[in-house]
């Protein structure tokens, strides 16, 4: 156990005195610096920062577990979440113009600009927010097995999960206290250990370990090959998941705020292809290790534990620890994410929408929603971190999330979109993927006798056509049309670098 805790104490007291140096050089004076530090981070930065928000903890427990128990099927995290990074790309110049223009903070902000509608902004961010929860409890559970593990089993679960609360509660003090700004700069740190750092522990694995990917030829027909029509699953199953994932990668407000903290445009569509570069390298690798444990029997019998078994079993205690320390960065990166998240939009979305708050009020009010949803989520965490219904209520969450594509989206690319359309779609679509997915939480959503679609992809279908009937029936004035025009031309308006970008290491 000194080797294990030894070597996470190091790494927590590591990303202690980052934040510490970043606290004494800069201070918050605004509360738009506040969240979104600047606006002033290098394509480095951005791209960190957004891996270390998608990946989380639960990649290396509950996605690769999938992928060692049921075999390709897995790969569509892969697939969903390298190709949804492109969204980031191609909406770059609007909304990064568009938030330094008119002071954005926040996706909900993006959509009381673009439809002029302040109960949009406020049904937009308490979707999120409440979508939110669930996987700041998860986050905070899953820092438990870290736990559990790094104590060679000689804790039970529920002081595990204790103590991952107690370390994790105590990171917050930073977060809460810096901000957006904290966050980006320790996701640079944890970025680097967490997927840099798997891809050379995998590569490892692959070769001195598996000695090349053989083992995959020794997969079951099932686990080689994906869901069909007539299969317990569904013939579109696969297709709604990676749609799915696809549609919604950013639709989650701690993703989307990622392109707020860029220097520029530039800065942002760089943050993208290189966050596209590292993430398809770190889930190549991570997941053909996983297709190589599925036939060893340890692996088997736990999937969800196996990437620790599997790094015991290669190296000892030693090799542990370093997946360990990688599962805590990477878990620690997407907690502070969501934490943030939660504060700035209960802040400037939700209670700011209700009642006006000055600069001040904003951020005092926004740390208290942070420290209050972490000790929250904390209480909740510890009481249910063994209920077998919780990723049911996760997905309940997700289907609801994707939602916010259409008003998102559609009012980025449909300039005759309007309030009314979106927020009629966003109600209807929303009670729909809700009404469908509460009948089928143990399938995640996913409607049998839809051959498997996810009941969140028939919310937006349904939700989409709402968007465009309506706005079409109730069409917007000349005035609003004279509005949303300008808008999309100061996005092409070119204006130089407001700030020099925080650059990154070399990496």
């Amino acid at each position: 156990m000194i080797i294990t805790f030894g070597a996470l104490s190091v790494f927590f007291l590591l990303i202690v005195g980052v934040l510490h140096v970043s606290k004494t050089r800069r201070s918050v004076a605004t509360f738009s610096n506040y969240a979104v530090g600047e606006r002033s981070f290098s394509s480095w930065f951005v791209s960190m920062a957004y891996t270390n928000s998608w990946w989380p903890g639960s990649t290396f427990t509950a996605v690769f577990g999938l992928t060692v128990a049921s075999g390709v099927i897995g790969l569509y995290f892969l697939v969903y979440s390298v190709l949804g990074v492109l969204a980031m790309y191609f909406i770059a110049r609007p909304v990064w113009k568009w938030g330094k223009k008119f002071d954005l903070r926040t996706q909900a902000d993006l959509l009381d600009l673009r439809y002029d509608s302040r109960a949009l902004k406020l049904i937009g961010s308490a979707i999120s927010v409440v979508a939110l929860v669930p996987w700041l409890v998860l986050g905070l559970i899953a820092m438990g097995a870290v736990i559990q593990w790094a104590s060679l089993g000689k804790l039970s679960d529920a002081d595990s999960i204790l103590i991952g609360i107690a370390v994790l509660v105590v990171r917050q003090f930073w977060t809460v206290q810096m901000g957006m700004r904290g966050l980006i700069v320790t996701d640079m740190v944890q970025g680097v250990v967490a997927y840099i750092g798997s891809a050379v522990l995998c590569l490892g694995l692959l070769f001195f370990y598996f000695g090349g990917v053989s083992n995959i030829g020794q997969l079951t027909d099932s686990q080689l090959s994906l869901p069909g029509f007539g299969s317990a699953e569904g013939g579109l199953y696969y297709f709604g998941i990676v749609a799915a994932g696809i549609i919604g990668s950013l639709c989650w407000p701690m993703i989307f705020t990622r392109i707020y903290t860029a220097a520029s445009v530039r800065e942002v569509k760089k943050g993208s292809l290189q966050t596209m570069a590292i993430g398809f390298v770190f889930c190549v690798l991570l997941m053909l290790v996983a297709l190589c444990a599925a036939p060893l029997s340890f692996a088997a019998a736990n999937p969800v534990s196996s990437f620790f078994a599997l790094s015991q079993n290669a190296g000892g205690t030693w090799l542990l620890a370093a997946a360990l320390v990688i599962v805590f960065a990477a878990g620690m990166g997407f907690v502070d994410g969501v934490t943030q998240a939660i504060g700035t939009q209960v802040a400037n979305d939700i209670v700011a929408v209700v009642h006006p708050l000055r600069d001040k009020q904003e951020l005092y009010l926004a740390k208290a929603a942070m420290a209050v949803t972490a000790v929250i989520a904390a209480v909740i965490a510890y009481r249910i971190y063994d209920s077998p219904n919780l990723a049911g209520v996760t997905q309940l969450a997700y289907q609801a999330i994707i939602q916010l594509a259409v008003p998102i989206f559609g009012g980025l690319v449909w300039r005759r979109g309007n309030r009314d359309g979106a927020i009629a779609g966003l109600l209807v679509g929303a009670a729909i993927a809700l009404a469908l997915t509460v009948p089928y939480m143990d399938n995640g959503g996913a409607v049998p006798w839809l051959e498997g679609l996810g009941s969140g992809l028939v919310g937006l279908v349904v939700n989409l056509l709402v968007f465009v009937i309506v706005s079409l029936v109730r069409p917007s004035d000349r005035t609003e049309l004279d509005r949303v025009d300008q808008l999309f031309r100061s996005a092409r308006e070119q204006a130089p670098d407001p700030v020099p970008a925080v650059r990154a290491p070399s990496l």
